[in-house]
């Protein structure tokens, strides 16, 4: 289930953690192939929110030390880390169904936001 904050929905990397350790639940795989291609070229193009300084440490094996790009990326509806795509394609780790089906709704067919979505989705990324 995504996060809400305000009018944006959250794509989320995980569906949690346990003793420190992410896990996901129930989630469909996402096979290399023609709907993965698109999927990643959709979340690619996103109009950028933000880019932290540096990496983060990979989640799921720390020993690569920092490789996952802290940047968050909006369409005006959603917004997603660049670490979904990082942990689609060194882990094959499936995206959170809901942003999924949200795309494929799309036909994974991009539209950039105006730059008033964007400094909203700014602004969602900083309320908690």
């Amino acid at each position: 289930m995504p996060d809400i904050r305000g009018e944006f929905r959250l794509a989320n990397v995980f569906d949690g953690t346990a003793d420190g350790v992410p896990y996901i639940i129930d989630r469909p795989l996402l096979p290399p192939g023609p709907e993965r291609g698109r999927f990643l070229r959709y979340l690619n193009a996103g109009a950028l929110v933000f880019r932290a300084a540096g990496l983060g440490t990979d989640q799921l094996e720390p020993n690569r030390g920092k490789q996952v790009p802290i940047v968050a990326l909006t369409d005006g509806e959603w917004i997603w880390t660049a670490s979904v795509v990082y942990y689609l394609e060194e882990h094959d780790l499936p995206p959170e169904p809901a942003f999924l089906e949200y795309l494929r709704g799309r036909d994974f067919r991009y539209e950039a936001p105006s730059k008033e979505r964007v400094a909203a989705a700014l602004a969602a990324t900083r309320s908690r």
